[in-house]
């Protein structure tokens, strides 16, 4: 079955159909990812379940009002479970591990596993990601959030990546959304590993 209408059975939302101005560019559909292999098919979009959707396409409007020339761009959300296998296998067993959830685990993989989780930005007009500090999927201590002030005074990130961070800190937080501890690009609503029970595992 076609990866978008297994996401649309499983109740999942397609955020652009809330905000067509937010920006999709599904790292896991290119070899522009951490395994430089394509994991997806090039022609799915960005789906949510419902809540998280809805906080996606609020916060992008939330952004327009205070900037209307940057932009929501998506990296991934949902995620089935056989990618997310794909994916632990790659890092099992090296320090990169802790970034990935383990699919094989009591909890059945990771919040993205369940439509629960979006990997995001800000970008201009065309789409360039604003600096952060570092890119998307970065293993590295630099995305790790909470410590950016610090970061800045140590010459690690620029007070730039800083800003923009903020900035997309108070988007989301706005909407309930906070992000992960290890990874600037990564929201949640839902944070226990019991809220997962609400949906369904993507589990294809």
């Amino acid at each position: 079955m076609e990866l978008n209408k297994q996401f649309q059975e499983y109740g999942l939302i397609d955020v652009c159909s809330l905000d067509p101005t937010i920006k999709v560019d599904l790292r896991y559909a290119t070899c522009n990812n951490f395994t430089h292999r394509q994991l997806y098919p090039k022609n799915i979009s960005a789906y949510c379940e419902p809540s998280l959707a809805k906080a996606i396409a609020a916060a992008s409007q939330c952004l327009h009002k205070l900037y209307s020339n940057l932009y929501i761009v998506i990296y991934d959300a949902a995620r089935p479970l056989s990618v997310q296998r794909h994916m632990f296998d790659l890092v099992k067993g090296t320090e990169s591990q802790r970034y990935i959830a383990d699919p094989y685990g009591p909890f059945s993989g990771g919040f993205h596993n369940y439509g629960m989780a979006v990997d995001m930005a800000l970008c201009n007009a065309d789409g360039e990601m604003l600096d952060f500090g570092t890119g998307f999927d970065s293993f590295s201590t630099i995305a790790h959030v909470g410590n950016e002030q610090q970061m800045v005074r140590d010459g690690i990130i620029t007070p730039q990546a800083y800003a923009n961070r903020m900035l997309l800190y108070h988007i989301t937080a706005l909407q309930g959304m906070l992000p992960y501890a290890y990874e600037w690009w990564h929201y949640q609503i839902h944070q226990n590993e019991e809220d997962k029970q609400r949906f369904m595992l993507l589990d294809f």
